[in-house]
């Protein structure tokens, strides 16, 4: 103890102490469900090839580089957006601790290790923000810092949802579990304080609780430490200029606003006490001043492009609009994506203030085309859809053509293992019928499947009935299917429709990106919204040429954007010489002869 309080003492009275802020890869555990006698502990040496035994002060940078061929990319990663999560809490603990910079890392572009054998020395402490899918992989990194001291401070939904994993999955294997804590909820400034004047006290407490999702002033911190940009591969779909744009283009992230008042029953956070996820804006000054700090020296391809990150930007309401009017007002000149519901279509007003403050393209939830699928997952639409006596299809097409009219583009999420889905063979099933809608109505798509998230109110009640596919939380087999709780695949009990089949379930949602995500489908649904964004132009895009012009390229890029998903499903379905697909491996452990037998040649050719 006296070591690590020393080091501790020391790291506060050096003006180069440094924290790290680590943002994991998910490691693809899908092969080892049902491994005999495999432990999280195994898992490093599954990602590093060495044993965590011979892990010591001397080697433990070694273990902190994890094998990329066994991790896989996320769908943020592919479509180059940055996880604001990581940058928001690096700014917070840069202004709890003023003596301190934040390097941040992940498992590609800048490891811990390098970072480590970068600066010389250990960093006071490492925080890791996790989500379900990536749990593992932290689990493997929190086991190599715990074997040489460096204290980690684990948050993120993952661990506010599910706060028992880390002592369910690490708990028996840490050395000096003192070292070990999370932060159950927001990481909001009160909270980082707490933490940092702990850490410097060697005093770590076991769990925080935070409570307000996001703060004015936290940005734009000089001793954060970013890591370079994704390079947004997709735009080198555009011919000829493309590969040029994509090494010029940088996709920022940012948020007005946070917190979600809805219970959607397949949300991570339908089961947070209110109070934990109330909503909670930013100031609009606030909001534009960090938007203005990045173009200081005038707007270009690398601070122009965003992500805007709220679950739904309607849940703004009146703050929405404060923050559209400064946009618009002030100097910032940015196109930007944003989640949105299909309800903006019936405030025209609206949709006329966010193309103006620029609005590019918009991602929204539809779920599905069959009205009894969408009252399965409580989607609220369904009573206006039914008052209106329209098919889902015919109200889905009219709210898309106002929101394009306007120049944004769309793409849409839909859902597949829902109980109405159907497959009658290759050719003919769900999503054959959604490929004609997304065709017709000129839309990009993210497919995802039906899948119990961890702390939502379906995986509650799915407990209840063993509906896990995978097992329960405290299995291993649990812990590895976290893997999939990126939507890619399903985790749960595929309905009689679908032959209680994994395999059926996720070659609809291959199959269809397959079609939509192709290169002249995108090129068409690019260039398309590229012209109705000439002709409606946001509030700057009206005065200059330039502006305008970014206005096309924004349209079109972020269309582009949505096809990449189809780079992630490519990924994963073929198999490699470290992993198994995604198609191999379900094929093996189907266990209908009919569908063995549709899907025979299939698999064998696609393999």
């Amino acid at each position: 103890m006296a070591d690590i309080k020393s080091m501790n003492i020391s790291n506060q009275n050096d003006m180069n102490k440094y924290y790290i802020m680590y943002d994991p890869s998910t490691v693809n555990l899908m092969g080892k469900i049902g491994a005999d006698n495999f432990t999280v502990m195994d898992i490093v040496e599954y990602l590093t090839g060495k044993t965590l035994e011979t892990c010591d002060e001397g080697n433990y940078t070694e273990f902190l580089a994890f094998n990329t061929n066994l991790l896989r990319k996320g769908m943020l990663e592919h479509m180059a957006i940055e996880p604001y999560s990581s940058y928001y809490i690096a700014n917070q603990i840069c202004t709890a601790d003023q003596s301190a910079k934040v390097i941040l890392a992940d498992d590609s572009r800048r490891t811990i290790g390098d970072v480590i054998s970068s600066e010389g020395k250990k960093p006071a402490a490492v925080f890791i923000s996790v989500i379900s899918s990536n749990f593992p992989t932290a689990c493997a990194a929190i086991l190599v810092l715990n074997r040489v001291n460096i204290p980690v401070i684990v948050g993120g939904i993952h661990v506010s949802t599910s706060p028992h994993d880390i002592d369910t999955y690490m708990a028996r294997y840490l050395q000096r579990p003192d070292l070990v804590s999370q932060v159950i909820g927001a990481g909001d400034l009160s909270t980082i304080k707490e933490i940092v004047s702990d850490i410097a006290q060697s005093g770590l407490r076991k769990e925080y609780h935070g409570e307000i999702p996001i703060e004015d002033n936290v940005w734009g911190c000089e001793r954060v430490i970013e890591m370079p940009k994704i390079i947004p591969y997709f735009m080198g779909k555009l011919p000829v200029i493309g590969p040029i744009l994509a090494r010029m283009i940088e996709t920022n992230v940012t948020t007005p606003f946070l917190g979600c008042p809805h219970s959607c029953s397949f949300c991570s956070i339908s089961s947070f006490p209110k109070e934990k996820r109330r909503f909670t804006s930013r100031s609009p000054e606030d909001f534009t001043g960090e938007l203005l700090k990045k173009q200081k020296n005038g707007a270009d391809l690398k601070n122009t492009f965003y992500f805007i990150s709220p679950d739904n930007l309607l849940v703004g309401g009146k703050k929405l609009n404060s923050v559209l009017d400064k946009m618009i007002d002030s100097p910032v000149k940015i196109n930007y994506a944003a989640q949105i519901s299909i309800e903006v279509a019936d405030d025209e007003k609206l949709l006329e203030k966010l193309r103006l403050s620029g609005a590019s393209h918009f991602f929204i939830g539809l779920e599905s085309l069959d009205i009894r699928n969408l009252e399965f997952v409580g989607k609220s639409i369904t009573s206006k859809i039914k008052k209106e006596g329209m098919t889902v299809e015919e109200y889905y097409s009219a709210k898309i053509k106002k929101i394009q009219n306007y120049g944004i583009s769309v793409h849409g999420a839909f859902m597949f293992g829902m109980p109405y889905d159907y497959f009658n063979s290759l050719r003919d099933h769900t999503g054959r019928k959604v490929v004609e809608f997304c065709k017709k109505n000129k839309i990009g798509i993210q497919p995802t499947c039906l899948n119990n998230l961890p702390g939502s109110l379906d995986f509650i009640e799915g407990l209840k009935t063993d509906e896990l596919i995978y097992g329960n939380p405290g299995s291993m087999d649990y812990f590895c299917s976290l893997t999939i709780a990126d939507l890619t695949e399903s985790n749960r009990k595929i309905p009689d429709s679908l032959y209680n089949s994994p395999l059926v379930t996720f070659y609809m949602l291959y199959d269809t990106m397959k079609s939509i995500g192709s290169y002249l489908n995108a090129l068409n649904l690019g260039f398309n919204m590229g012209r109705k964004a000439w002709k409606i132009p946001s509030s700057k895009g009206a005065m200059r040429f330039k502006d305008r012009a970014m206005d096309v390229l924004a349209a079109a890029g972020f269309q582009l954007g949505a096809s990449a998903y189809f780079e992630l499903y490519n990924e994963l379905a073929h198999s490699t010489k470290w992993l198994q697909g995604t198609f191999e491996r379900l094929y093996k452990l189907e266990k209908n002869p009919k569908i063995k037998k549709i899907f025979r040649k299939y698999v064998e050719n696609f393999i």
